[in-house]
């Protein structure tokens, strides 16, 4: 019987099972081993008793390229079509967008014409003016990889770098972009520079994107590109997409093992299967797709393949605080999507999402109120509120009541609120990550080890990244495997 075992059960691992079970003829058994008492990972949702909902975790999906097309044909092809928020990008919830420095909110350009104005946050220079002047900028001499902030300071000046930049980069990975790499983060402008001398000329001039585009059939994606939605989320909140797809893993006969956390892989490359060793039992399977963190994944190699835990542990991941709050009224000075804050600001947010802003239709009913969630952390963590297993959430919540009350000159006290805390949420790709992904890669492949790896550790730290990977991951196996 021709089996897959695939660890991890958040949505990178519930997407790997739902792609192997659209195979039944090539996939006999599909086992899904998740070592906590429930699956879903980090998305989590909440509806409290006045029927708004929080979401303690990823908030909205993105609609672009592949990935965005890719988790579209997801939803439609599990029934949730009828249940999508969709925001347009004229949306105020999608377009305002603003970074908090100097003691004050700026809105970053949002229309062609928003790109011509001069900023404060660019020492006075407007974006177009940075990006005319970028194709004369020296290529860099050399080769290697390089820090996401080295290359943009290099390429669009300190100041893009500082206020543009290096929220982004805390908004999205939660991370430093002085120690994270370029390569890994944009590689589509690290090739540019390194192919044409500029990212202007590169992304102009180069060579269009390779590979087959996905083929996706989908009623739903059809009407999200009409309509050029920008981003979306669910009625119930995003983790009914995780709850739709236990639902369609149990449809579909796939065996799901909660509590079932895996302590040792071992390979027998000449019989060609893998014996995995959980705290219950042991199981014996054809392949495995390891969908959990790669710093969770080295330890159960037990040294026996010390090329590939050592790859897999480099990188460290940061913590993130999230508070959720919910004040009476219309609170907010402007309405928007939210805004970041730059490092170099002695702040202990990352940033503030207006959520009643975005998605409205999860306010609860009956009376205006706003909803706000803080990020909080990141990198920082340690330095900022401690060791994250002895921190108390409630310092979270008073930090962020506090520090929100004086970006925004709220006074209020929230109506109701949620701390939490995600513990190495988030995997930092440090300088060199590309280079050690294709040294596992290469492992891999030559001491014919029957593993695949998917998820945020390796090519993409989004919710759209991961999936996509994990239907890479399954179309490269089932195309490379003669399955029996």
């Amino acid at each position: 019987m021709t089996s897959v075992a695939v660890i991890g059960g958040g949505i990178t691992g519930l997407s790997a099972a739902y792609y192997l079970s659209k195979a039944p003829q090539a996939v006999k058994k599909i086992v899904l081993l998740e070592g906590s008492s429930r699956v879903g990972g980090w998305m989590q949702s909440t509806r409290t008793e006045e029927g708004a909902i929080f979401e303690h975790g990823p908030r909205s999906l993105r609609t672009a390229g592949d990935a965005g097309a890719n988790v579209l044909g997801m939803a439609d092809d599990l029934g949730l079509s009828d249940q999508i928020l969709p925001v347009l990008p004229s949306h105020e919830g999608a377009k305002n967008r603003f970074i908090y420095a100097g003691g004050k909110l700026h809105k970053l350009p949002s229309s062609f014409s928003g790109l011509f104005r001069r900023y404060e946050l660019f020492a006075g220079q407007s974006p177009a003016r940075l990006g005319l002047r970028e194709p004369f900028v020296p290529k860099r001499e050399g080769e290697g990889d390089e820090s996401v902030h080295s290359f943009f300071s290099r390429r669009l000046g300190p100041q893009f770098a500082d206020n543009a930049i290096d929220p982004m980069i805390r908004g999205i990975w939660a991370g430093d972009c002085r120690l994270l790499s370029v390569q890994a983060l944009f590689p589509s402008m690290y090739q540019a520079e390194r192919r044409k001398g500029s990212i202007t000329r590169g992304m102009l001039f180069g060579p269009k994107q390779k590979g087959t585009p996905l083929q996706i059939n989908s009623t739903l994606l059809q009407q999200a590109r009409k309509e050029r939605w920008a981003i979306w989320s669910l009625r119930e909140g995003l983790e009914t997409l995780s709850h739709a797809l236990r639902e369609k893993l149990v449809e579909n006969g796939v065996e799901i093992l909660t509590d079932s956390f895996v302590e040792r892989l071992e390979f027998d490359t000449a019989e060609e299967v893998v014996q995995v060793t959980t705290l219950n039992e042991q199981l014996q399977v054809d392949h495995v797709i390891s969908a959990v963190p790669s710093q969770c994944l080295a330890p159960m190699l037990a040294g026996r393949h010390p090329i590939l835990a050592d790859n897999l542990s480099v990188n460290p991941s940061a913590t993130v605080g999230l508070v959720n709050l919910e004040y009476a009224g219309a609170v907010l000075p402007s309405e928007g999507f939210g805004y970041l804050v730059p490092s170099l600001e002695p702040e202990r947010v990352l940033g503030v999402v207006f959520d009643s802003s975005t998605f409205p239709q999860h306010n609860r009913p009956g009376s205006a109120t706003t909803r706000l969630t803080a990020m909080m952390g990141g990198t920082w963590f340690p330095q900022q509120f401690g060791d994250p297993d002895k921190v108390d959430t409630s310092h979270l919540l008073d930090v962020a009541v506090e520090t929100i009350g004086q970006h925004l000159n709220i006074t209020a006290s929230p109506l109701r609120s949620f701390s939490v805390i995600h513990k190495d949420c988030i995997p930092q790709y440090t300088l060199g990550h590309t280079d050690r992904l294709e040294q596992m890669d290469s492992y891999i492949s030559e001491q014919r080890l029957p593993l695949s790896l998917v998820g945020c550790s390796y090519r993409g730290v989004g919710v759209n990244d991961c999936i996509l990977s994990s239907r890479k991951a399954v179309s490269a196996l089932l195309e490379a495997k003669e399955w029996d």
